[in-house]
């Protein structure tokens, strides 16, 4: 059994199941896998009944400075997504997955994810169709719907895609615009597609702390760290689920929800 194989079976990954992961690949090297073989080992340990989802995002256009820099550039810009041929500019391992045989990824203009296995079908299909970055037909939504764990290696317990659902359920709409905006995709077949969605804020992106509801006191949270390097899974229903309990209190007095905490 190879290092990874040992990590997950530490972080009660279940095989068979619906993985989404967050990965920075440098901060890995203990693994003692390259990133085909990285790749491969996750797929190999959840099976042919599981499935393997990764952010496909091409909005980091600034790859020298915080992600939160490329994001607003990405807005505040004129781009054009492309399914085939745009980057994944978000790491070395997201870029290399969605270049895969049989990995399907979504036609977003934001939030694209990319996918391999049984539901990979289901979490990327029709998605220059939505209009709500958080809504149930999302990817995330979907991941949601499908008890998706959330699985990080080497980064923080602020990176989740999946931040914003509890908002659109508590009907918070701070975080996005007022209304829809274009954004200009490109499909599988080579066919420009107008979709229409409302975008979250670069300040949203910023300032989103998830750590605020999967930091101590998170039952569900299992750890396994090497070192400095942070290694995390976590069902994503229990997150929802503490994060609701905790915006619906923070709401009733008057509060804001505890993950924007930090916001101007």
């Amino acid at each position: 059994m190879n290092r990874l194989h040992q990590l997950l079976e530490k972080l009660e990954v279940p095989v068979g199941g619906l993985v989404y992961l967050h990965t920075s690949f440098s901060r890995i090297r203990h693994l003692q896998l390259n990133p085909v073989e990285f790749i491969s080992a996750l797929v190999d340990y959840l099976g042919p009944r599981g499935t393997l989802t990764m952010p496909s995002f091409s909005w980091n256009v600034d790859s020298s400075q915080r992600p939160w820099k490329g994001y607003s550039d990405y807005f505040h810009g004129e781009h054009v997504f492309d399914v085939v041929h745009t980057p994944a500019n978000i790491g070395a391992v997201p870029e290399l997955f969605r270049q895969q045989p049989k990995v399907l990824r979504g036609l977003n203009y934001w939030w694209s994810v990319a996918a391999l296995g049984a539901l990979a079908d289901e979490l990327t299909a029709d998605q220059e169709k939505v209009t709500h970055p958080s809504g149930p037909d999302s990817s995330f939504g979907r991941i949601h719907q499908h008890d998706g764990y959330i699985l990080g290696l080497g980064v923080t317990l602020n990176t989740t895609s999946l931040a914003f659902l509890p908002d659109f359920e508590l009907n918070n709409r701070h975080y996005i615009t007022a209304e829809p905006r274009r954004g200009p995709v490109v499909d599988g077949q080579g066919r420009r597609l107008d979709s229409w969605s409302y975008w979250v804020l670069p300040e949203s992106v910023r300032y989103v702390k998830p750590e605020a509801v999967c930091g101590p006191g998170f039952q569900a949270m299992r750890r396994h760290d090497f070192e400095d390097v942070i290694q995390f899974a976590y069902p994503y229903k229990a997150y929802h689920q503490r994060a609701l309990e905790l915006g619906r209190a923070a709401l009733s007095q008057g509060q804001r929800s505890p993950w924007w905490g930090s916001l101007p």
